[in-house]
């Protein structure tokens, strides 16, 4: 979909990324992107079309690599033009490519880097976010070879606007700056030792002498691995005197480029302060099912904003990271603001067991209601997508509009959704997580920008730390990656924005487009960028989209079109009350059981009903609180569920989803409750268990459906 001043963006430092915001932009073959970036970087300048060939084909023979050319070729314009930036421009044997109208960040890299002022430096750096298509291996030499020289210049280029900067922050004394400056530098040259005391001495001069004499053995042990020698005299003096500092605390140490009598205690001592009490707004509490849910609101604005953030997180601490504050703050000047603690992470009730996606999203109803609020913005990034999501199809007279970032229908790889993570990789990544827990936080997955900012990379951690336990983390993670609801997508009526960022490592574009794909009328941007946290690199055009989505004009409240879970009964008497209205002997149980599960009965025969329920979890439970109860009276109940949606015509409700419950039913055995995958994959963490029954197809719908039998608690 199209959206307002679209750009169309060639990212190749860090990996390689060419989209557009206004359309699809076709994948492309190895070989093609090889060719856009050589030209990109040769932009302007002609190049034949034997120099392409052997340069990508040398391998081939010359009439093949001629053929393989026009293919590539063709693909590249079929791209730029579906892009709407970048023209090839054939003369002859002859190919450039004109790159005036397409955002192209090495030559915005180059530009910024060319200037003087701090201001450029810190831009240019912002842009290089790795090498030159890392990652990227052809396996052609001639290609590789051009390839080491480029990626060889530009970080030399990288290297020297650190060095200004470290430079400029030492002598003005912005030790935050310097500190991120220098550890940048080191990632690029480990051995340089005049870099390692720039930054030994900007920990100092923080107060973090604990940090400094670290960076000293790292400093150590560089050189000892890689040259066998020792650290020259300079640096060694310098260790001596932060450990004779730590043992008399009361000496002050120097910020680089100021003397000691110009700086106090209290200004050298510009430790991190993690705890976010000084900003942090009021929490409250308001209790959903027993469990005591920590909550805060800021702003003012007259739209209402609840935003539901992924896997782990801790409201106070939210605040304590300035790039993190910055986006709540604006998000604060356009809407009421309200944010919460899910059951089980950072100020909410802990221990609490695994949450189902029905209890977090009557957590979210809970809040709302404590606040006031009728209708509003559901705003989920990662794990807390799918939760919205759910919360938008059933409560959709709730739900003002639906903003997702970085969000997923599906945890796992499946063959009709293979961009999530195999079982495998999700493994590996648990294995990190228990591994790095509470060191400074690797953010090369999470945000890649910011992956050289110590400050960043020590407040994320304290973050984790405080949002929940080692072992908890890892359960919500693999909780999180058990959820599944592709079924339920298309039961969303309500105005949605679904942000990607192309390059997120956690989510893939592709994901955000299947999302765009079954949400109807959802409209979808991809921000060009790595970062998957709401707080990265696109922080402030996240915003600015949010802010220009929700401020217009949202249509009024929706139809009574939602997603309901329907229960279908029948029960089976034994021959001695064969012909009564079983349903009429036993309504006082029944209705006890519905009322407890807060069902609604919507039909009846004389064996059997129908009723409706806001979440699957509560017509299983009702479906094996009647079977329980019935039992103790000779009778056999069969049972199926499925969650679809429905349209609610006053006390009646009508739609597929009812439908397909009742044809389910005769599937089940005397005493089995039956259910189908969509109900499976919304009661992830209930401890239920499921046994596969295979596939079925139902007349009058497309594909099969997936059974499963439903047994008791794990």
């Amino acid at each position: 979909m199209a959206v307002a001043d679209s750009m169309t963006h060639l990212c190749l430092l860090g990996g390689f990324d060419f989209a557009s915001d206004a359309a699809t932009v076709p994948l492309l073959g190895r070989k093609a992107r090889a060719m856009i970036a050589y030209l990109a970087l040769q932009s302007g300048r002609s190049q034949s079309r034997e120099k392409l060939a052997s340069l990508l084909w040398g391998c081939n023979s010359e009439s093949q690599a001629r053929t393989n050319l026009r293919q590539a070729l063709s693909a590249v314009r079929k791209a730029t033009h579906a892009s709407g930036g970048g023209r090839f421009l054939t003369e002859g044997d002859t190919i450039s490519l004109n790159l005036d109208d397409l955002d192209f960040d090495v030559a915005r890299f180059e530009a910024l880097a060319a200037g003087s002022a701090p201001e450029q430096l810190e831009q240019a750096l912002a842009v290089y976010r790795g090498d030159l298509l890392d990652g990227f291996d052809l396996k052609e030499e001639p290609f590789e070879d051009w390839l080491r020289f480029e990626r060889e210049r530009l970080r030399a280029i990288s290297i020297a606007v650190l060095e200004k900067l470290v430079a400029h922050h030492s002598a003005t004394s912005d030790l935050a700056s310097c500190v991120r400056a220098a550890t940048r530098l080191l990632a690029f040259e480990p051995l340089r030792e005049d870099i390692h005391r720039a930054l030994m001495r900007a920990y100092a001069a923080q107060g973090r002498v604990n940090l400094a004499l670290k960076q000293y053995e790292r400093c150590r042990a560089a050189l000892q691995r890689q040259l066998d020698l020792r650290p020259e005299p300079e640096t060694r003096k310098l260790y001596d005197d932060l450990r004779a500092r730590r043992i008399t605390p009361d000496s002050a140490f120097p910020a680089p480029g100021v003397s000691p009598p110009q700086q106090t205690r209290s200004q050298a001592d510009r430790r991190p302060d993690f705890s976010g009490q000084p900003i942090s707004p009021p929490t409250h509490y308001v209790k959903s099912a027993g469990i005591n849910i920590a909550y805060q609101v800021t702003g003012d604005g007259p739209i209402d904003l609840i935003y539901v953030p992924g896997w782990v997180s801790n409201l106070d601490l939210s605040w304590s990271s300035q790039r993190l504050a910055n986006v709540l703050q604006r998000l604060g000047s356009f809407c009421r603001l309200i944010r919460m603690d899910k059951r089980g992470t950072g100020l909410s009730d802990r221990n609490v067991g695994l949450p189902t996606m029905e209890e977090r999203m009557e957590d979210v109803r809970a809040v709302l209601d404590a606040v006031g609020s009728k209708r509003t913005v559901l705003f989920g990034s990662s794990e807390g997508g799918p939760m919205c999501m759910l919360f938008a199809a059933t409560y959709p007279e709730r739900t003002a509009a639906l903003v997702l970032n970085g969000a997923y229908a599906s945890g796992r790889w499946s063959k009709d959704y293979p961009w999530a993570r195999t079982s495998e990789q999700v493994e590996q990544d648990l294995t990190v997580v228990e591994r790095e827990w509470g060191e400074p936080a690797d953010m090369s997955n999470a945000a890649p920008s910011l992956m050289n900012d110590s400050f960043e990379r020590e407040w994320f951690a304290a973050y984790l730390r405080n949002s929940a336990s080692p072992a908890d983390a890892i359960a919500l993670w693999r909780w999180g990656t058990e959820i599944d609801v592709r079924d339920i997508l298309p039961a969303i009526h309500v105005p949605t924005l679904i942000a990607q960022t192309t390059g997120d490592r956690w989510v893939k574009r592709e994901e955000g487009r299947y999302l765009a794909t079954h949400i109807e009328g959802a409209r979808y941007i991809e921000l060009a960028g790595r970062d998957h946290v709401i707080w990265g690199e696109n922080s402030d055009r996240l915003v600015d989209e949010i802010q220009a989505f929700v401020t217009g004009a949202l249509p009024a409240v929706p139809g009574k079109r939602l997603l309901v879970s329907v229960l279908s009964v029948e029960i089976e008497g034994s021959s001695s009350i064969a012909g009564t209205d079983l349903i009429e002997r036993h309504a006082e149980e029944i209705r006890s059981d519905l009322l407890g599960a807060e069902g609604r009965r919507i039909r009846r025969t004389a064996s059997g009903f129908v009723a409706v329920f806001q979440g699957p979890t509560r017509s299983i439970q009702c479906a094996i609180a009647i079977r329980q109860r019935l039992k103790q009276s000779g009778l056999d109940v069969r049972s199926a569920v499925h969650t679809g949606e429905c349209e609610e015509r006053g006390d009646d409700f009508t739609g597929m989803a009812i439908e397909l419950s009742s044809r389910l039913l005769d599937h089940a055995r005397p005493g089995e409750i039956i259910a189908s995958r969509t109900v499976r994959d919304l009661v992830v963490g209930s401890g239920l268990m499921f046994e596969e029954r295979g596939d079925t197809e139902l007349a009058g719908l497309p594909g099969s459906l997936q059974l499963f039998s439903v047994g008791g608690l794990a």
